[in-house]
């Protein structure tokens, strides 16, 4: 199955309350879809999802596996959001695709925190690009 398929089966879930159900049983805030899937669906690879877990969550396989059979596919890459790099979590939320949000609002309040903690600290991976560039 392709990513672009996957995509809209996800979608789909989402729509018939499918994906509401499975982020309540894992305590899953957050989903979007990111990366290739959403830039270029008929090119992507895989299905790049990114989540919100509250701290100690447990079962990231059973959430793989569920999202797998949700969409499937075996070529679902999730991304943890909390506790990634600013780099990774501008990524899973900055140009994504929302699927789920627990809490009106909570999308954009964390894709704003997100998108300032990437640009407060881009001049830290500046200065790590340089320090390496002259090693």
């Amino acid at each position: 199955m392709s990513a672009a398929d996957s995509l809209e089966r996800l979608r789909a879930a989402a729509d018939d309350g499918r994906l509401d159900e499975l982020a309540r049983r894992h305590g899953v805030a957050l989903i979007t879809v990111f990366g290739s899937a959403v830039r270029t669906p008929e090119r992507a690879r895989d299905l790049d999802v990114a989540v919100s877990l509250p701290a100690g969550s447990h079962g990231l396989v059973a959430l793989v596996g569920d999202l797998a059979d949700l969409t499937a596919s075996d070529d679902v890459d999730l991304l943890v959001l909390d506790g990634a790099s600013p780099t990774a979590r501008f990524s899973g939320l900055v140009g994504v695709h929302l699927l789920y949000e627990a809490s009106p609002g909570l999308f954009a309040r964390t894709q704003m925190a997100a998108a300032l903690e990437f640009y407060e600290t881009a001049w830290l991976r500046d200065l790590e690009l340089q320090r390496m560039a002259t090693s």
